[in-house]
């Protein structure tokens, strides 16, 4: 007789030539990885809040048929499908072999940010990582937010140069002191931005800080503004 005991939180299914990356890409989940096999029965599926089907550049096979046959088993509570780089042609051809085959309650996620946050509104979190520094990456954070590093300079109220240091990985001793609302702003709009309106979001004026984008605002280095208004959100789905 399965009890609760058995139910796993995650499942994650991935081709072999990938195995290895799905294991460190969801190294932070309490996840069972497994390999997508050529041929499946319901049983092999097991008991899971949620499955995740971790695509890659994978193309739908014939035998993929009787694998996406196997969530139609009542023990799929749901069903995530993630393919890292969005490609419209390779997400329709999967979706025509999803929608034959596939359980209802069925999600896309297209970068890891989304993924997140539809685990996170199942209930399903990661562990916190922390670096040994406590630093952000800052490239990557500007990159979010499209901007240069003349205004991310601005934003942080330090010169270029510092940014291109800092991204260089020279000269950090206080880099983690002066990007701590610019980690704090990252980690509430992963919370309450869906991430693929996350563009858009950045664009769009804000009555709450005064009808400008929070993207002028952050390099306007009011930050602390916009996290602010984040907070008197509270919890709730994201926006």
């Amino acid at each position: 007789m399965e009890t609760v005991a058995h139910r796993q939180e995650l499942t994650v299914w991935a081709d072999a030539s990938v195995l290895a990356e799905a294991k460190d890409l969801f190294s932070h989940f309490e996840a069972a990885i497994r390999p997508i096999p050529k041929t499946c029965h319901s049983e092999d599926v097991p008991k899971s809040k949620v499955s995740v089907v971790y695509l890659k550049h994978s193309e739908p096979r014939k035998d993929h048929i009787s694998f996406l046959e196997c969530f139609k088993s009542p023990k799929v509570e749901f069903l995530l499908f993630y393919m890292p780089h969005d490609s419209s042609s390779l997400a329709f051809r999967w979706g025509q072999m999803v929608g034959k085959e596939c359980v209802a309650k069925t999600d896309w996620a297209f970068n890891f940010q989304h993924l997140k946050q539809i685990l996170r509104l199942r209930n399903v979190i990661a562990h916190p990582v922390k670096d040994a520094q406590g630093e952000v990456d800052l490239a990557v954070a500007r990159k979010r937010w499209g901007l240069t590093q003349e205004q991310m300079a601005k934003a942080l109220n330090v010169a270029p140069r510092t940014i291109q240091n800092w991204e260089s990985g020279i000269g950090t001793s206080q880099m983690a002191k002066k990007t701590q609302d610019l980690k704090e702003l990252l980690q509430l709009m992963d919370e309450f931005v869906i991430a693929p309106k996350e563009q858009e979001w950045l664009q769009t004026p804000l009555p709450a800080i005064r009808n400008q984008t929070p993207a002028q605002a952050i390099v306007d280095g009011k930050m602390r503004d916009i996290i602010v208004e984040f907070l008197r959100l509270g919890e709730g789905q994201p926006v």
